[in-house]
């Protein structure tokens, strides 16, 4: 500590240079935060003074500016109890502020002023004033300039090596959205107020993902309707796709879509409708000449190798390989460019096409000419306009996104899909359908499930060096008695305080316990909580890792709630490993009897045609032989099996609400062999023991005959299966199951060997059947 100090006092006193000064300042910045706050006050005052003196001396008496490097002192003025404002450099402040917002100066010469009008007010004593001001002023200056190189990671080290509150940024963010001022400004201006928050701001490390950002959301939704009231259409989209991107980001739960919907899906939806008026209008309907394929864009936000494309890729890897699909049907993929989030991907592009996929990219030019500030309504125009031009039959729009707006409320083709990765909750006029692989828990939506083939090897359990995974695992406490817990995904998931608190409980039974957060996202935040919680010396956040090696370090994958993991869970379990995740264990039922069922120990099964299930049905003595089941019924009927009937109970409600109630919902089916149940809906809100055969029970004959047979053996004399700890019900049953799980090393045995036979079964079924319940949805539009 004394070493640093005094190599810092002997180069201040030798400097004799600009370039002297600013070595020191980077010396500053690399002896560290512990350094500058543990300064003595007498060594601290000394170095203030002798920074200012030479700076007089040197650079500001010989008519040369200040830099943003001078910034870097602000660890030595932070931890100063002096307060004396220093006039000598107050002079030199006041004569630039004037200048920083001058349209005459070029954007260059604006940021010299802002530079030296900020170094000056912190050599003043004004510390928080220096760093305000700095962001307050540079948030007007383009990113399109060369300064940018420079500029762009100062920003982003100085306010995380330092520190600084996101509260300064929001309250920066806030005062520049005021609209009075902001409507005044020119468009340009507008974007680049937006493009710092999201390009610099947002990356810094503490900031990323923050919680926080949202407490804006009022301030952005002023802007929004400012601009739509306007006509300000292009504008307004760049602030909805602004808005999306942080909303998004920080979304936990379905009624946080929900609210997103409502706020602001349904505030410009009037506006896009209105504009759609004027444009040329797409087909009529499905289909053209004799013999045409039906054409099918399936549109993205951009082309990347993130978790939406892995189904992505797959889906349409498995259809362009079907001879039935290939005759009928044309499928292109459509990017909208949002070079915010990120470029596109080459080998992500060049993976569709290798596919047997095209990749269009009709604003591709528009983009390269204006980068970050090119204009969402003239984006839009251009996508539209190629659907309407290619005669596109069927659009798939994958993003809840302003450009995914537009095209679905001007209505782009005859038939419009949304494909849901999440969001349950998207509704704007213009939607035909909608359709998910995963149907989101707690929609007021109907939406279409189907399956989809993935590509096992190469995105879920691609091989990994052994030696690799030895290496990181090294990086924890892990011995032979450790039982590692860890989620990997967007932290934001994590950065819930029920689950913290839940993992937290658990972890203080069972000492043998860490637990690895691996993935991108607010760490600061969760960090000040785990500790708080008692847990932090055994809870890490390695940051962005590679799953496929952190897969086979954790040992129990903790899925988030109230936001599960998506992708990244499926992709631990292919690795035949264990997870629980959380299920939803509320459910509003006003008939006291049917709620009491629903939470007794019965499973409720709820048929669509009932009177068509028969013995001659593939299932039916499965369900007539079960002890515990009830089938609930809303119709009578002299078709209605007479064993089903004795196992029945009325209730007087639609159809709709028997299907939110039933722990099953099935119907009878033909298929090309046999007539079979086909499960529709699952609803449960609690663990029922038993019944294991409808647990996958789409019950076809490849069930009865792979499935069935080889899931016997893992069901014990009581009825207990293994796979029902990979779910708890409600906060209690996560952590009842996840603790069993702990102790249990032979259950977690049988449930990692569960995975892997249940999973080699599914798959070679899932095989089969994907593409005809995708083909399905198709041909039903």
């Amino acid at each position: 500590m004394e070493i640093q100090t005094q190599e810092i006092l002997n180069r201040l006193k030798e400097a004799k240079t600009k370039e002297n000064i600013n070595e020191c300042m980077l010396l500053i910045r690399a002896f560290g935060q512990e350094w500058q706050k543990q300064l003595e006050d007498s060594y601290r005052e000394e170095i203030i003074a002798l920074l200012k003196e030479k700076i007089l001396e040197i650079i500001v008496s010989k008519g040369d500016i200040l830099d943003k490097s001078i910034l870097w002192a602000y660890g030595l003025f932070e931890g100063r109890k002096s307060s004396k404002k220093d006039e000598r450099f107050m002079k030199y402040f006041d004569f630039c502020s004037p200048y920083v917002e001058d349209s005459n100066a070029s954007y260059y010469e604006r940021l010299l002023f802002i530079e030296f009008a900020s170094a000056a007010l912190l050599l003043s004593g004004d510390k928080e004033g220096a760093v305000k001001f700095f962001f307050s002023k540079v948030i007007y200056l383009s990113l399109r300039e060369n300064y940018m190189v420079e500029l762009d990671p100062f920003t982003r080290e100085f306010l995380c090596y330092h520190e600084i509150p996101v509260e300064w940024i929001l309250e920066i963010q806030r005062e520049a959205l005021k609209w009075d001022n902001f409507s005044k400004l020119d468009d340009f201006t507008k974007k680049t107020i937006f493009l710092w928050n999201m390009h610099c701001f947002w990356n810094v490390k503490h900031y990323f993902n923050h919680l926080k950002w949202r407490e804006n959301f009022p301030v952005w939704l002023d802007c929004l309707k400012g601009l739509l009231e306007q006509g300000n259409l292009d504008m307004a989209m760049y602030v909805e796709f602004y808005i999306y991107h942080k909303f998004g980001n920080s979304a936990q739960t379905q009624e946080d879509w929900q609210e997103y919907n409502d706020k602001v899906v349904k505030l410009v939806e009037p506006y896009y409708v209105e504009y759609g008026k004027n444009l040329s209008k797409c087909k009529a309907s499905i289909g053209g000449k004799s013999g045409e394929k039906i054409k099918i864009a399936l549109i993205k936000d951009r082309i990347v190798e993130n978790s939406p494309y892995k189904v992505e890729y797959s889906l349409c890897k498995a259809l362009m390989q079907n001879e039935e699909f290939a005759k009928q049907y044309e499928l292109v993929v459509y990017s909208m460019n949002y070079i915010q989030k990120s470029e596109d991907g080459i080998e992500a592009m060049q993976s569709f096409v290798q596919a047997g996929v095209p990749v269009v990219c009709p604003a591709y030019q528009l983009i390269r000419q204006y980068s970050y500030y090119y204009s969402h309504l003239q984006k839009a125009l251009s996508i539209r306009q190629s659907l309407l031009s290619e005669g596109v039959d069927i659009i798939i729009i994958t993003g809840t996104i302003d450009c995914a707006d537009f095209l679905f409320a001007t209505r782009s083709a005859p038939k419009q899909i949304y494909w849901s990765h999440g969001n349950g909750r998207y509704d704007i006029v213009g939607i035909d359908e909608r359709i998910s692989h995963a149907i989101p828990p707690t929609t007021p939506y109907d939406f279409k499930s189907f399956l989809v083939p993935m590509d096992i090897e190469r995105f879920y359990n691609p091989p990994r060096d052994p030696k690799l995974i030895e290496a990181e695992k090294a990086k924890y406490p892990i011995t032979k008695d450790t039982v590692v817990l860890g989620v990997i995904g967007r932290l934001v998931k994590v950065d819930s305080d029920e689950y913290l608190e839940c993992i937290a409980e658990v972890m203080k039974k069972h000492s043998n316990t860490i637990f690895i957060a691996a993935g991108s996202g607010n760490m600061p935040v969760i960090r000040d909580k785990v500790e708080k919680l008692g847990i932090s010396d055994r809870f890490f956040m390695p940051g962005f890792v590679d799953p496929h090696i952190y897969g086979h370090i954790i040992d129990i994958f903790c899925d988030t709630f109230p936001m599960g993991q998506g992708e990244s869970l499926s992709e631990f379990m292919a690795k035949g490993k264990v997870a629980v995740s959380y299920r939803n264990d509320k459910i509003k039922i006003d008939n006291i009897e049917l709620k009491e069922l629903k939470y007794s120990e019965l499973f409720l099964v709820y048929f669509e045609n009932i009177e068509e299930f028969h013995e001659d049905v593939l299932g039916y003595k499965d369900f007539i032989e079960a002890d515990n089941m009830l089938f609930i019924i809303n119709k009578y009927s002299a078709k209605i099996d007479r064993d089903i009937l004795k196992k029945s109970k009325y209730f007087d409600l639609q159809d709709d609400e028997m299907r939110r109630i039933a722990d099953y919902s099935c119907k009878v089916i033909e298929n090309e062999n046999d007539r079979v149940i086909l499960r529709t809906n699952v609803n449960w809100v609690r663990t029922k023991i038993g019944y294991w055969f409808i647990y996958n029970a789409d019950n076809l004959r490849e069930y009865q005959e792979e499935y069935v047979p080889k899931m016997k053996r893992f069901i014990s004399s009581s009825g207990e299966f293994p796979g029902q700890y990979m779910a708890g019900y409600g906060i209690k049953e996560y952590g009842e199951h996840l603790e069993r799980i702990i102790a249990d090393s032979k259950l977690r045995f049988e449930m990692m060997e569960l995975l892997i036979v249940s999973g080699k079964i599914i798959k070679k079924i899932e095989d089969k059947r994907s593409f005809n319940s995708f083909i399905k949805i198709l041909k039903d539009l």
